[in-house]
């Protein structure tokens, strides 16, 4: 059964949160500005949850782009529990302040709140340098000040809350680089031990903790491979189970599940195709999952054979006999590929 792929529009929206995820704050990424009320936070997020919960391209042909799918998705609930959150929310906005991240209004309708916002000036040092000074600025929602009206010196006390929230910040990054080395390394142990699936999951901490360490990122990368193998397996071995019992649907479900990770051996496709033949009778998917099956093991005569012989159902001889006679070399004591190949060759002359 064929799948809808993506659209060009959705593949670019894909690509465009994926940026907010890289490039972006946590309001941005819902769509929200620093104003945002909590009502505000649990609204947006239920709407990004429609739009990008992964369990809404299951059905559709995005096996490309679940790895970016399902790590916005992440994000997007990361932005969640710490915008709902005044303790998080609080650092956030602390991170923001000093990496001078503005978030641009998003125009969402919000509660008139009472207090202040923090204003960041920039004054020249003695060096020429521009250091950051704040100060509290009128109450949200009050009238600009006129001109001619000047405005009072910052009050002593900004200066400490801004260095007091500097130093929660930098406690706080000195925490999470902390953290990601404690799951790198082990992650690592599980890596070394063949443990792939449970390495993926320190790793993946490991990465969102530290993202810009390389080599968190490369032995991910690596692991995730190895997992998507080490999953497929499991599929292929559940599948081969429910064909025992019996149960022809369990056992294609655990087939696709294993084709979904893309193995680097051909018996979840060669598997797939003699149920998807038997059971579905969709001719087109068994054929193109043969040839998968044949391009993975090229040497596997079964396969082969069981190509060659899809191909003679399909009235296409010359296919047929090319594949037969692979089979027959690839297993030379195969009496079925040797006698289909022989009468092949007899008919096409």
């Amino acid at each position: 059964m064929s799948r809808t792929p993506l659209t060009p529009a959705e593949h670019e929206a894909i690509d465009r949160l994926s940026r907010l995820v890289r490039e972006g704050s946590l309001y941005t990424l819902l769509g929200l500005d620093q104003r945002a009320t909590r009502d505000d936070v649990e609204t947006a997020y239920r709407t990004a949850v429609r739009e990008w919960h992964p369990d809404r391209f299951f059905s559709r042909d995005a096996a490309d782009r679940m790895e970016a799918i399902e790590d916005n998705f992440v994000e997007i609930t990361r932005a969640y529990k710490t915008l709902r959150d005044n303790t998080k929310r609080g650092v956030h906005d602390a991170e923001l302040c000093s990496r001078g991240v503005s978030v641009p209004e998003s125009g969402v309708a919000r509660e008139e709140r009472v207090g202040f916002e923090v204003q960041i000036e920039r004054r020249p040092t003695a060096a020429g340098a521009a250091r950051p000074t704040i100060s509290m600025a009128q109450p949200l929602g009050a009238a600009a000040p006129r001109a001619a009206e000047p405005q009072p010196a910052p009050p002593a006390p900004a200066q400490s809350l801004a260095a007091a929230a500097a130093a929660r910040l930098r406690g706080q990054l000195s925490e999470q680089l902390a953290r990601a080395a404690d799951y790198y390394k082990a992650g690592l142990e599980d890596f070394n031990a063949g443990r792939f699936s449970k390495a993926e999951s320190s790793l993946y901490l490991a990465m969102r903790y530290d993202s810009r360490n390389a080599t968190y990122s490369d032995l991910f990368k690596q692991t995730q491979i190895k997992a998507k193998q080490a999953r497929a397996g499991t599929f292929v071995n559940l599948g081969i189970q429910a064909e025992q019992f019996g149960s022809a649907k369990d056992a294609l479900t655990n087939y696709r599940k294993a084709v979904e990770c893309e193995p680097e051996e051909g018996v979840a496709y060669f598997r797939l195709a003699k149920l998807v033949r038997s059971q579905e009778e969709d001719t087109r998917e068994a054929l193109n999952l043969l040839r998968k099956a044949a391009m993975k093991e090229p040497k596997n005569a079964e396969f082969r054979l069981a190509l060659a012989e899809l191909y003679v159902e399909l009235k296409m001889e010359q296919n047929a006999l090319r594949e037969a006679q692979a089979a027959a070399e690839a297993d030379p004591k195969n009496d079925r590929a040797r006698a289909l190949a022989k009468q092949l060759r007899a008919s096409a002359r």
